[in-house]
């Protein structure tokens, strides 16, 4: 011991340092220890709870993503059969247009044929009545003069330039 005494080691010291430092180590324990271990705990809950939050949103955000991608999907897929419609009710239009335009032309060209039928048959009937009246006024003219060869002969010329004068009409 001497030893240690000339070493300046000094066992009563060395003993009430110890007994302080337990005394400080269990003073520390109950008032700062246990403190700084609740801090500890909690803020590692608190990273425990925003990491989970955190997983919640990003799961959340997945979910939300691939929803916004199916009704995406249904929306371009419900535009595209509406274009399609609306094409198909065009051509239908288109088609029923069409066919009524070649009807009303079957039905103006049907007119006009009737039309020319009527006009050609009036033309005729008035040629006849021309030829008739200019039958009867040659005859009347025959009957009214005396017949030479002569005379026959001017009256077919007449005839033939009143018939020219008609038809020129």
């Amino acid at each position: 011991m001497e030893i240690l005494n000339n070493l300046g080691i000094n066992f009563k010291s060395i003993i009430i340092q110890g007994i302080g430092f337990i005394i400080l180590l269990f003073v520390l324990k109950k008032f700062l220890f246990g403190k700084i271990s609740a801090m500890i705990k909690e803020r590692s809950e608190g990273i425990k709870s925003t990491y989970t939050k955190i997983e919640d949103d990003m799961a959340e955000a997945e979910r939300l993503k691939s929803e916004f991608q199916r009704k995406l999907s249904e929306a371009e897929a419900e535009a595209a059969r509406r274009v399609q419609e609306a094409i198909d009710e065009g051509n239908r239009i288109c088609e029923g247009i069409i066919k009524h335009a070649h009807e009303e032309a079957e039905s103006l060209t049907a007119k006009a044929r009737e039309s020319i039928e009527h006009e050609r048959k009036k033309a005729v009937a008035e040629i006849r009545n021309q030829v008739v009246t200019l039958s009867m006024l040659a005859s009347s003219r025959i009957i009214q003069q005396s017949i030479s060869p002569q005379t026959a002969e001017k009256l077919v010329d007449d005839v033939i330039e009143e018939i020219g004068e008609l038809s020129v009409r």
